[in-house]
């Protein structure tokens, strides 16, 4: 396995596990309303804008190194 393809890989995986984490984000301020003794954020909202930001982001970096390779495995010759 190349470098360049090695380097590929480690970015696609850490970007697939950035998906839940950001999901678990979206999801934290509707999993602790109904837990007592849990203190509010002082900032409402920032968590699940943060979880947004982090599953866009790593879905179009996942969609745009998909294509960019499909894209690179077109242009080359059997």
């Amino acid at each position: 396995m190349s470098e360049s393809a090695l380097q590929r890989s480690l970015h696609r995986g850490v970007a697939m596990l950035l998906v839940p984490l950001g999901l678990l984000l979206i999801q934290i301020e509707v999993v602790t309303r109904n837990l007592s003794g849990v203190v509010e954020s002082p900032l409402p909202g920032v968590s699940r804008a943060v979880g947004t930001v982090v599953v866009v982001g790593a879905g179009l970096y996942l969609l745009a190194s998909v294509a960019r390779q499909v894209y690179e495995a077109a242009d080359t010759p059997f």
